[in-house]
């Protein structure tokens, strides 16, 4: 019997790191065949391989597509913060050096319809969400989308500038930043932990509205807690994919 071809762990060559932050960086990885290229829905995840260096497996670990699919013909990006020995060797790979990738794996993937979507992202959890806005915007749509999107420092932020610059471009996306320690003195984004008095004040909660949310599972237990609190119907409207 043939092996299902998610599970096959295909050769892939990195092409470059690129340090978001002083603690996250993406890391771009091409395969060696292109018939290997991984075909997948905006927010799924692969399981990165590591090799030793006489080929046999070192670890393997699970890490959400940066990218949307329409970016991704011959490259893919893997958003990752340093956290532990997997995350500290992979941001030392060099440029040729050889990995496995295996999947796509997950369910958290861009809702269907043209329903407003309302995104909540902590740190390097705004990964999958990433992938699922900038396939909004390669498909030319105009779904309203609101990003409410916390760290504790805007030095912590990746992909920050990105996401500033598509809310200033696109009426559809909203985009609410918030640091919850030290913020710049020209800082006009929030200052707090996201919260239902925040939600509130940026978008609107009603039943037509599917809630995605992605984070450290404290982030997002308060999320949760304080969406049904506004009434949100959280088996139906809340979707989500745990981080860290």
């Amino acid at each position: 019997m043939a092996l299902n071809p998610v599970l096959v762990v295909r050769r892939f060559r990195v092409q470059e790191i690129k340090w978001e932050t002083a603690e996250t960086y993406t890391l771009v990885l091409a395969p060696e065949d292109a018939t290997d290229m991984v075909a997948f829905k905006p927010g799924q995840w692969v399981y990165l391989h590591l090799f030793n260096q006489d080929g046999t497996p070192w670890a393997k670990a699970a890490y959400s597509i940066a990218l949307a699919p329409e970016e991704c013909s011959q490259r893919i990006e893997l958003g990752i913060k340093l956290h532990g020995d997997f995350t500290k060797r992979a941001s030392k790979l060099m440029p040729d050096d050889v990995v496995g990738v295996q999947g796509p794996f997950g369910v958290f993937v861009l809702p269907p319809g043209e329903s407003p979507l309302v995104m909540f992202a902590g740190g390097i959890g705004v990964t999958p969400l990433r992938s699922m806005i900038r396939s909004l915007v390669k498909s030319g749509g105009s779904r309203s989308v609101t990003l409410f999107y916390s760290n504790k420092y805007v030095e912590e932020s990746p992909y920050l500038e990105e996401f500033m610059a598509l809310a200033e471009s696109a009426s559809w996306f909203r985009f609410i930043p918030t640091l919850t320690q030290q913020a710049p003195t020209d800082w006009k984004g929030e200052r707090s932990r996201i919260d239902l008095a925040m939600l509130q004040k940026h978008a609107v909660i009603d039943m037509n509205t599917t809630y995605l949310m992605c984070g450290p599972r404290p982030f997002m237990e308060s999320i949760r807690g304080f969406l049904k609190e506004a009434g949100i119907d959280v088996k139906k409207q809340l979707k989500e994919e745990l981080f860290g």
